[in-house]
C-alpha cells in the first residue's frame, strides 16, 4: 500500500478517502490520530495497520452533541460533563443505541466518543454528516506519537494517507464511563478527575 502525504487544504480527497473505505491518519488537539468511516471493512484495516486486539472497540469522533445523542443514550449528569469539557480532550463511555451495529463496538453494549477540539476535525465530520472511528495513530503496545513524521515512520505502507502536521497534545484523552450510574474515570489525561467532580455539581 502505498500511503500518500496531504495537507489539510485536501479535505475533500481526505473525504473521499474516508467515504470509500480507506484509513489515514491526521493530527488531532491531542495524539495523531488514525481514522476510519464507520464501515466493517475499513474498520478491520485500522486493526491491522496497528495491530491491535480485535477485541478492543475503537473510539468514536463527532461534531458535537447532537450527533453524540444520535448514536448513544445521554443521562442527565453526562450532559453536564459534556456542556462542560466538549470539545476537549475528554472521551466519554456511553451505552449505545441499537441501531449502531455491535460489529462497531465489538459485541459490547456501550461506545467510547470524544468531540475534538479542532475545527477542521469537526468540520470534517460535519461534511461527511456521521461519526468517524478514530484512535491513536501507532503500533499497539507503543506509545502515542505527536510528530507526522514520526507516525508516517511507523505507518509508512499500512495506511492510504497522512496529514503532514503535528499533533497539538501531549498526551491521550482523559477516558469516563458514564454508561451506568455510577461513572468511572478509566483513564486520566489532561483534564483531572478533581475537574469532572467539581463540574457534576
Amino acid at each position: 500500500m502505498r500511503t500518500i502525504r496531504y495537507t489539510k487544504m485536501d479535505k475533500q480527497e481526505i473525504i473521499n478517502i474516508l467515504m470509500t473505505g480507506g484509513i489515514l491518519a491526521f493530527p488531532t488537539d491531542t495524539v495523531f490520530g488514525l481514522a476510519c468511516a464507520m464501515d466493517r471493512d475499513a474498520m478491520k484495516k485500522v486493526y491491522k495497520a496497528k495491530g491491535r486486539d480485535f477485541r478492543k472497540p475503537l473510539p468514536v469522533m463527532c461534531d458535537g452533541p447532537e450527533m453524540i445523542r444520535r448514536i448513544a443514550y445521554v443521562s442527565q449528569e453526562a450532559e453536564k460533563i459534556m456542556d462542560r469539557f466538549m470539545p476537549g480532550a475528554l472521551t466519554m463511555v456511553f451505552r449505545k443505541k441499537e441501531e449502531v451495529d455491535d460489529c462497531f463496538t465489538q459485541g459490547m453494549k456501550t461506545i467510547g466518543i470524544r468531540v475534538p477540539d479542532d475545527e477542521w476535525i469537526l468540520d470534517l465530520i460535519k461534511e461527511l454528516g456521521r461519526p468517524i472511528m478514530v484512535t491513536s495513530a501507532n503500533i499497539s503496545g507503543n506509545g502515542s506519537l505527536l510528530k507526522w513524521e514520526d507516525v508516517y515512520a511507523s505507518m509508512h505502507g499500512r495506511i492510504d494517507g497522512i496529514v503532514t502536521e503535528d499533533a497539538k497534545g501531549e498526551k491521550a484523552s482523559t477516558i469516563i464511563d458514564v454508561s451506568t450510574d455510577e461513572i468511572r474515570v478509566l483513564r486520566e489525561g489532561p483534564i483531572r478527575i478533581e475537574e469532572i467532580k467539581e463540574a457534576m455539581k
